[in-house]
């Protein structure tokens, strides 16, 4: 089992250190100067932090301390990766999860001393501090313990590494960005027709100092391409909005409530880092602001939104149950079927209660079919609780999955026992609501379609592969064609709209390759998301671009 491994102050000086000396290492330096190194180091993780530029990256990261640190420091790195490398370990330094910490090492100990670059011993003192932060970091997954456990996990090595890996999903780079803007764009509309939100999204926008959420998302698009995200554009990590200010296509009074600079002096850290992700900005002067995590700005265009204005309900007693609104109305009844319905313009679809079985009940949340090829979704559009998944307890953590995916704490079915009934339904009962199905050919493609990323874990599919298996062997059927039960991300379908609409790419063959690709034991915890990529990869010389959705949507943010 190969793993990266972060680097840490013991693995450089075999010594433990704690927080309080790396206060003492920082208290002298600038504050402000340490959240340009490492919003800086942020900025350009975004999208490398497992990618063929990873190793680049990081050296130049590391560079950057370590070309002032020294010739000690500089001997010493070059020795520990080299040992460690040795070992079969991928080894690191700069981590998205231990910037997020290293924040609130800034925060905890900050001081308006006038920023500078660093001197060559504050370089020194920066790096010793980061090793102690990714000590803390380490001291959740054990790599080398990790390695002798998993000689006794044989074939179901992801229950030692679900536990100890799923809080990392929330960390990795995002790909969310035009799905994102989408999602919002409707979400607003959604709020802005609804009987009860729409008289009172006015005062939510009045709380963000924007005249409504197209000019918000305006300003959210302007920071995003101050970032240089773009493929021959250079990364940076400050926005400077004077330029857009001049032409009146900036707020200020809206970028200022995602400042963090009020907040500092009171600034504790949860497990969610909540604070960071509401307001992500810090500002240095009136047109200048650090970006400090790419994917809370990212967050902003409509996962926030949803946390925001539900808080905001909450806050004045308007609604307490929001967030299950949202999930039925709009997500299950409105975005989701446009999105099928843009992904698989020609196929037979029915949703919700249009799909029923043979007592008048919900079938399934999503049922199409293409021929003989009948795809039976489940939606989850749920988050797992963050403490679950930070407190990395196998009991706990495979609890909550068994409710969300085999059935709930009122025992009723969940996942793939919904799915397991809907399949059984129609083999006893036929498909009452499509009459034209060829009922004696069918090939059954039953799929969980998610929201929350941590659900994509390696190995996660595995599970549940597995437990669906034993519920259809039960079955004893014959002459029946059940493909396993595939997890997909909703962001797969939202951004391979155009290639999936075209035939370019064919949803059902997808997931018969992706099945055979995991048949090899080297593969067999990989996930629907990263197969795709390979074969995209490999097979597809088409570009759309991004979606077609996003770019009808795109022209109505760009005019407001």
């Amino acid at each position: 089992m190969n793993l990266y491994l972060l680097i840490d102050h013991n693995d450089i000086y075999g010594s433990e250190k704690n927080l309080n000396d790396a206060y003492e290492l920082i208290k002298n330096i600038p504050s402000v100067t340490l959240i340009n190194y490492i919003s800086g180091f942020s900025a350009q993780l975004y999208l490398n932090d497992n990618s063929v530029e990873s190793g680049k990256i990081q050296a130049n990261l590391i560079d950057s301390l370590l070309s002032k640190a020294g010739k000690e420091s500089i001997n010493r790195w070059v020795a520990t990766i080299t040992k460690q490398a040795e070992k079969g370990n991928a080894p690191l330094l700069i981590w998205e999860y231990s910037n997020l910490k290293f924040y609130t090492l800034i925060f905890n100990n900050f001081n308006n001393l006038p920023t500078r670059d660093l001197t060559n011993e504050e370089a020194r003192k920066v790096y010793d501090a980061y090793l102690i932060v990714n000590a803390l970091v380490n001291s959740k997954p054990d790599v080398e313990n990790l390695k002798k456990q998993a000689k006794n996990f044989e074939e179901h090595i992801e229950d030692l590494t679900i536990p100890t890996f799923i809080y990392q999903k929330d960390y990795s780079s995002t790909l969310d960005f035009s799905n994102q803007v989408t999602r919002g764009v409707l979400f607003f509309k959604y709020l802005e027709s609804h009987p009860v939100f729409c008289k009172v999204i006015s005062d939510y926008y009045k709380t963000k100092n924007v005249q409504g959420y197209l000019r918000m998302f305006r300003n959210l698009m302007i920071l995003f391409t101050e970032l240089g995200i773009g493929p021959n554009e250079k990364r940076k990590q400050i926005a400077d909005l004077e330029e857009y200010c001049k032409v009146k296509i900036v707020d200020l009074e809206y970028i200022n409530t995602l400042c963090i600079n009020d907040e500092v002096s009171t600034y504790q850290e949860d497990e969610s880092f909540s604070k960071l992700r509401e307001k992500f900005l810090y500002r240095f002067n009136d047109y200048r602001f650090f970006i400090l995590n790419v994917n809370f700005l990212i967050d902003q265009f409509y996962k926030a939104q949803v946390f925001s204005f539900n808080n905001f309900l909450k806050k004045n007693n308007i609604e307490n149950d929001f967030l299950s609104i949202k999930g039925k109305e709009f997500m299950e009844e409105i975005y989701l079927p446009k999105v099928i319905a843009s992904c698989f313009p020609s196929y037979i679809k029915y949703f919700g209660k249009e799909a029923v079985n043979s007592n008048g009940e919900e079938l399934c949340d999503m049922y199409f079919r293409s021929a003989n090829r009948v795809c039976l979704m489940e939606f989850k559009d749920v988050l797992l609780n963050a403490k679950i998944k930070n407190q990395q307890d196998k009991k706990s953590l495979f609890n909550e999955f068994e409710k969300k995916f085999v059935k709930n704490q009122r025992n009723r079915p969940k996942g793939i026992t919904q799915l397991v009934n809907a399949i059984k339904d129609i083999i006893h009962n036929s498909v009452l609501f499509d009459e034209e199905i060829p009922i004696q050919q069918i090939e059954f493609f039953p799929v969980i379609l998610y929201t929350d990323f941590t659900f994509g874990v390696e190995g996660l599919n595995k599970i549940y592969k597995e437990k669906f298996q034993d519920e259809i062997q039960k079955l004893q059927l014959k002459n029946i064609v059940i493909h396993d039960v595939t997890f997909i991300n909703l962001s797969y379908l939202e951004l391979h709209e155009d290639y999936l609409a075209n035939g370019v790419l064919n949803f059902f063959d997808l997931i018969i390759g992706f099945h055979n690709h995991i048949k090899d034991p080297n593969y067999k915890l990989t996930p629907f998301e990263v197969y795709s990529r390979f074969y995209m990869n490999k097979y597809i010389k088409e570009n759309y671009g991004l979606p077609n959705t996003y770019q009808e949507l795109l022209k109505e943010i760009v005019q407001a």
